[in-house]
């Protein structure tokens, strides 16, 4: 069961993710980052992933799509605190290049070149 609670912050909201982020899961994400990004400005969405524990394709996907439309509203995106296997998909997909993502250490893995983001599907 994906479980997701969404907090103000002074930049501008976190979205804390807790369980597994697979295909029976992503409408439910896509739908609470709509509502977050229908009810105010995005500023820094800030997605912590520390409570994932599963991850598949289209759950990956999910944060590409994620990433692009608050991009689309002026917005950023970071995803941190992954678990090691949520953080080697990511980047068996080649993911980490497009996103970025900190981990708990805060320090950045990578910046995302405009130019190198891959297409949402």
């Amino acid at each position: 069961m994906l479980r997701i609670q969404t907090t103000p912050s002074e930049a501008g909201v976190r979205v804390a993710v807790h369980g597994d982020l697979d295909l029976s899961g992503v409408p439910e994400l896509r739908a609470r980052l709509r509502q977050v990004l229908g009810t105010r400005e995005p500023g820094h969405v800030e997605v912590d992933l520390a409570g994932v524990g599963f991850l598949d394709c289209a759950g990956a996907r999910s944060l590409l799509w994620a990433d692009a439309r608050v991009r689309e509203q002026g917005g950023r995106v970071t995803f941190v605190r992954p678990a090691p296997p949520v953080l080697r998909l990511l980047r068996l997909l080649g993911f980490d290049s497009a996103l970025t993502i900190r981990t708990a250490s805060h320090v950045p893995l990578s910046q995302p070149a405009a130019e190198a983001r891959p297409r949402p599907g």
